[in-house]
C-alpha cells in the first residue's frame, strides 16, 4: 500500500505537467502576413492581424503597441492570447515606417563660387532637412579641398543620409581665378586728328597681365573710321586666361583741310616776341606791339580799365605745381585761365576734368609748343592747323565738351599772319601785360610776391608759369592782398572786343 501511495504521489506533478502542456499546445497563435512589415511614411497601415484558437475554437487576442505612420521609425506590435487558467502565448511583429523621399541639401552662396588667387576660401555653408523637416545639417559629410594658391576648378561634395537610409549628394564648384584685370596701354594719344585724305595709322598698344604676362597678341581692335569729317572710335579689348576683360577706346577726329587764303601772304610773318614794359607805378603798360591795337585779329593783352585781374598760367612741361595752384585758387574761390599743350592734358586728364568742373578756363597752347609763325606758310599750313586741332580734340576727348576758343602763342612768339590765321580758326589770342620773368626754378616765394605786387594794374593779365614753386607759394597771399585792395579776378575769355587796351 505504501508503495502504491508513493507512486500516486509522484505521478501527480507529471500528470499536472502533461495537463498544462496539452492545454498550452491547444492554444494556437499565428501571425498573418510577414513578421516584419515596411510601411511608407504617411501611408495608412493595415494590420494583417493573427489567427488565434484555444482547443480548436477561435479566441480573442489582445494587441499591445501602436504604429504611427506620420513618424518614421520602427514599431512593435505584441499579440497576446490568454486562456482561462492564465496561460499566455505571444507573437511579435516589427513594423518599419520609412520614406522613399531623399533628404534635401541646400547650399548657401552659389553653386559656383569664385575665389581670387592667393586669398582664402571660406565655405558659405549648407542646410539639410529630411522629409519630416528634421535638421540634418550637423550630419552632412563634406569632402574635397580648395587650394587658393593654384588656379583650377575644385569640387566640394556634400552627403547626408536620413533615418530611412535615403542618401542625398550635392556638389559645389569652386573656381580659383585671377580677378585682376589686365593692363591695356594705348601708345600715342587717345585723341588722334587726321585729314580726310589721310590713312589712319594705328599708334599701337601693349597688353600685359599679372599671370599671363604679355598678351598684346590677344588684343581685338575694331574701328568705324570713314574718310569724311566726323568723330570716330577705335575700340580695343583684351581678355586674360581668367576671363578678366578690359576695354579702351581711342577717338579719331577726321577733319577737312582748311583753305590757305591769298591774303595771308600779304600779312607780315616776321617772328616777334611779346613783351610788356611792366610798369611799377600800377599804370596800364604798353604791350608788345608798342601799344598798337591788334583787335582786328581778336588779340588782347589787357582787360577792362577796372579793378579786375586775370591770372593766366602757361604750361611748359609735365613737371609743374599745377594741382597745388588749382587747390589754392579753389580755396580762394578764384577762377584762372590755363594755356596747355596736348601732352600735358593727355597725361593729366583727371585734373583737367576737375579744373573744368571748378570753373577754370583751359586755353589752346598748341600740340608741340612750336613757334607758330614758322608754320604760317602755305607749305606748312596743314601742320599749323593740326597744332591747334590736336589740342581741341584731346580736350573734347577728355571732357566731352568743346574747348573755349582762347589761345596764346607758344613762347610769346607771334606775327600778324599767325594771329590772322588763328583768328580765322575761331580763336581770340591773349598776351599779357604783367610778367616777372619766372622761368627759373629758384625764384622764392618772397621774391615772387614782391614782383607780383609791384606790377598790378587795372585789367592786368598776369603771365605765370606753374613750374615755378615761388608762384605757387606766393599765390595765396597775393590773391588775398589784392582782394583787400578791392580787386576781383576774372577769366580772359570774358574780355570783349573793342575794349580799350590802353
Amino acid at each position: 500500500m505504501k508503495d502504491k501511495g508513493l507512486i500516486l504521489l509522484l505521478s501527480i506533478p507529471i500528470v499536472m505537467s502533461l495537463f498544462f502542456l496539452s492545454t498550452y499546445l491547444c492554444m494556437q497563435l499565428k501571425l498573418k502576413g510577414k513578421e516584419t512589415i515596411v510601411v511608407e511614411y504617411k501611408e495608412p497601415f493595415h494590420d494583417p492581424g493573427v489567427s488565434a484558437t484555444i482547443m480548436g475554437k477561435k479566441a480573442k487576442v489582445i494587441v499591445y503597441g501602436k504604429v504611427n505612420t506620420n513618424q518614421i521609425g520602427t514599431y512593435e506590435l505584441v499579440y497576446e492570447l490568454k486562456n482561462r487558467i492564465g496561460m499566455i502565448r505571444k507573437k511579435t511583429r516589427k513594423v518599419i515606417v520609412k520614406s522613399k523621399q531623399a533628404p534635401t541639401i541646400t547650399l548657401k552662396g552659389n553653386d559656383i563660387e569664385y575665389v581670387a588667387l592667393n586669398t582664402s576660401y571660406e565655405e558659405p555653408g549648407y542646410i539639410a532637412f529630411d522629409v519630416e523637416n528634421n535638421n540634418l545639417s550637423d550630419q552632412v559629410i563634406t569632402s574635397g579641398e580648395v587650394d587658393p594658391k593654384r588656379f583650377g576648378i575644385y569640387v566640394i561634395k556634400y552627403e547626408v543620409t536620413d533615418k530611412s537610409g535615403n542618401k542625398t549628394t550635392a556638389k559645389r564648384k569652386v573656381i580659383v581665378k585671377d580677378n585682376e584685370k589686365p593692363n591695356l596701354e594705348l601708345k600715342g594719344y587717345e585723341a588722334v586728328t587726321i585729314y580726310t585724305d589721310e590713312e589712319y595709322e594705328e599708334p599701337g598698344y601693349i597688353a600685359t597681365d599679372n599671370i599671363d604676362h604679355d598678351i598684346t597678341k590677344n588684343v581685338i581692335v575694331k574701328d568705324n573710321i570713314k574718310k569724311q569729317p566726323g568723330i570716330y572710335k577705335v575700340q580695343y579689348q583684351v581678355t586674360d586666361s581668367s576671363g578678366n576683360t578690359v576695354k579702351k577706346e581711342r577717338q579719331v577726329y577726321v577733319i577737312k583741310h582748311e583753305i590757305y587764303k591769298e591774303e595771308y601772304d600779304k600779312l607780315e610773318n616776321q617772328t616777334k616776341g611779346w613783351w610788356s614794359d611792366n610798369k611799377l607805378d600800377h599804370k596800364r603798360p604798353l604791350g608788345g606791339n608798342d601799344g598798337k591795337s591788334l583787335e582786328k585779329y581778336q588779340a588782347y593783352y589787357l582787360g577792362k580799365n577796372k579793378k579786375i585781374i586775370y591770372l593766366t598760367f602757361d604750361e611748359g612741361s609735365n613737371e609743374t605745381y599745377m594741382k597745388e595752384i588749382v587747390d589754392v585758387l579753389n580755396k580762394n574761390q578764384v577762377k584762372a585761365t590755363f594755356f596747355l599743350c596736348q601732352n600735358y592734358m593727355a597725361s593729366n586728364d583727371t585734373l583737367i576734368r576737375e579744373m573744368v568742373k571748378a570753373g577754370h578756363s583751359i586755353g589752346n597752347h598748341t600740340h608741340h609748343h612750336k613757334s607758330m609763325p614758322s608754320l604760317a606758310t602755305k607749305e606748312t599750313f596743314d601742320e599749323y592747323v593740326k597744332e591747334i586741332k590736336d589740342v581741341e580734340n584731346i580736350y573734347h576727348q577728355i571732357t566731352g565738351i568743346e574747348m573755349d576758343k582762347i589761345y596764346r602763342e607758344p613762347k610769346g612768339e607771334w606775327s600778324e599772319r599767325s594771329l590772322k590765321i588763328v583768328s580765322d580758326l575761331g580763336y581770340s589770342t591773349y598776351f599779357w601785360s604783367a610778367d616777372h620773368y619766372d622761368f627759373g626754378d629758384d625764384v622764392s616765394k618772397e621774391e615772387t610776391l614782391n614782383r607780383l605786387l609791384k606790377r598790378y594794374h587795372n585789367g592786368a593779365i598776369y603771365l605765370l608759369h606753374p613750374k615755378n614753386k615761388g608762384n605757387y607759394e606766393a599765390l595765396d597771399e597775393f590773391i588775398q592782398t589784392m582782394k583787400k585792395k578791392g580787386y576781383q579776378f576774372g577769366l580772359v575769355k570774358d574780355i570783349k572786343r573793342n575794349e580799350k587796351q590802353s
